[in-house]
């Protein structure tokens, strides 16, 4: 009995000598071979949520990120794996760089998994977008983010980037100016020319359609067709309305308002289109018209001439 129990005991002992030596002259092949205890992590999303561009200053996108952690284990690993079952492992969840006209923020940055042989467990956070008025027109933006699985025990840790992508959408926003005044009077027989300047307030170049709502029965208004706008906030154009009031004979004391409508659209892509935007502009008539008097005078200065050589003639003869 006992020289069996020595024979036992040599033979655990060499076991033990005989693991220290791998681990002592090749750790990372050796008990990576035999245990390779280590995190694996995947992080998806659902594509379909950043299909849909986002609307510069038009609310947040908030995505639900899924974080799937296993094990992986090698020969002899299964068994010291079950040793670390219902222990915990933090798992972290950085962003790392973000385009300078965005923000990207994380409702959590830490998560916690919990171990399981049997199972691969999925946990969850939410990343939250949104897009600054600046931001490009249907341009590529990208959220880099790093998901982390720190070491635990005889468990080594995991690393892994990953990107997401999504786009700005086209942000249709213009700011119309009137620097001469959009109230004007005049006379009968003059016409009054109102100056409109717009600025792009949007996030592509622009065209800018003008339109005459409303025009007065008897007044006669024109207006530029459209403006383009460059790429850019504070692009500005300009364009003109010219109001001429009626001018029948007689005194007038006429008041009215002329509307304009301005409508955005993308200027390489018309479908995207803004919304109208209206502008009134109101014209006072004041004073008498004489339409034809001019012709009227010149016909009676001729013939007053002409009664006058005649009767100079007359005189001579």
């Amino acid at each position: 009995m006992t020289k069996r129990f020595k024979t036992v005991k040599a033979s655990i002992l060499t076991g033990i000598i005989l693991i220290s030596v791998i681990f002592a002259v090749a750790p990372t092949t050796s008990a990576g071979f035999f245990f390779n205890l280590q995190s694996s992590l995947t992080v998806s999303w659902n594509a379909s949520e950043t299909e849909q561009p986002l609307v510069p200053r038009g609310g947040t996108r908030t995505l639900t990120l899924d974080i799937t952690h296993t094990v992986n284990k090698g020969l002899l690993g299964a068994a010291i794996l079950k040793a670390y079952t219902g222990n915990q492992i933090t798992i972290k969840i950085e962003i790392l760089t973000t385009p300078s006209w965005a923000t990207a923020t994380l409702s959590q940055g830490t998560v916690t998994a919990t171990i399981d042989p049997t199972t691969v467990q999925t946990l969850h956070t939410y990343l939250t977008i949104a897009v600054d008025e600046n931001a490009p027109a249907f341009g590529v933006g990208k959220v880099e983010l790093r998901a982390t699985a720190l070491k635990a025990g005889l468990i080594q840790s995991f690393e892994q980037d990953f990107a997401l992508n999504f786009q700005p959408d086209y942000k249709p926003l213009i700011s119309p100016q009137f620097p001469d005044s959009n109230t004007k009077q005049i006379g009968p027989m003059d016409t009054a020319t109102f100056r409109i300047d717009v600025t792009n307030m949007g996030n592509a170049r622009t065209i800018v359609y003008f339109t005459m709502t409303i025009v007065p029965e008897g007044w006669v208004a024109i207006v530029t067709d459209r403006i383009i706008l460059e790429e850019g906030i504070g692009s500005m154009g300009t364009a003109y309305l010219v109001v001429k009031p009626p001018k029948g004979f007689g005194y007038h004391y006429d008041e009215e308002t002329i509307v304009v409508s301005m409508q955005p659209v993308k200027a390489d892509d018309e479908t995207k289109k803004g919304s109208i935007t209206p502008a009134s502009f109101l014209v006072e008539s004041r004073g008498f018209s004489t339409p034809g008097f001019d012709a009227i005078a010149f016909i009676g200065a001729l013939a007053l001439v002409m009664g006058i050589i005649l009767y100079v003639r007359k005189r001579k003869q």
